[in-house]
């Protein structure tokens, strides 16, 4: 599975079988997407070509055998991306702090866009094997999660079968 960080708020997750559009923004290249996810209000749809469906509220979906769940919080969405082996919340900080940590459940993957402080609590409830921060405040939530020497890179890769045993903290930018 491949996450690129596309611009500030936008990213591209590539699995197996479908490629996702997270929060396209205008200042981003055009690229082919099966799907759009929209985490908020905004997002640029026209950057993205061939997709087939925009999935902007709460419910399940199922696109190209990869399921998604939206979870409103107060302002925004989260979503909840289940493949064969793995599940994955992707989430902006400011929506974790409003939802309660019971009702998120535990996550292999969490890629927060840190457009808020993160509350590493409500991380580490999830018990997440990677933890991959984008955003305003991506290299201080590292640093407050344990993670010292910050590596900034613009995509990571890893097998969904092969999860670190120890929590790895990632940041893109």
């Amino acid at each position: 599975m491949d996450i690129q960080v596309l611009g500030e708020d936008s990213l591209r997750i590539k699995s197996k079988k479908t490629t996702l559009a997270i929060d396209p923004k205008t200042a981003i290249q055009k690229f082919d997407a099966d799907a759009i996810l929209l985490t908020g209000k905004e997002g640029d749809v026209n950057r993205i070509t061939n997709y087939r469906v925009v999935i902007n509220g709460a419910g399940e979906y199922e696109v190209a055998g990869l399921k998604i769940v939206g979870i409103k919080s107060e302002d925004d969405l989260l979503f909840c991306l289940i493949s064969e082996n793995v599940k994955m919340l992707v989430a902006k900080a400011s929506s974790l702090k409003q939802i309660s940590t019971e009702k998120i459940g535990d996550y292999q993957i969490v890629v927060i866009n840190t457009d808020a402080d993160v509350s590493e609590s409500a991380i580490t409830a999830m018990e997440p094997s990677i933890v991959i921060l984008y955003g305003l405040k991506a290299k201080e939530t590292a640093k407050a999660l344990g993670k010292e020497a910050v590596t900034v890179s613009s995509k990571v890769s890893f097998a969904e079968d092969k999860l670190p045993e120890e929590t790895q903290v990632m940041v893109l930018g």
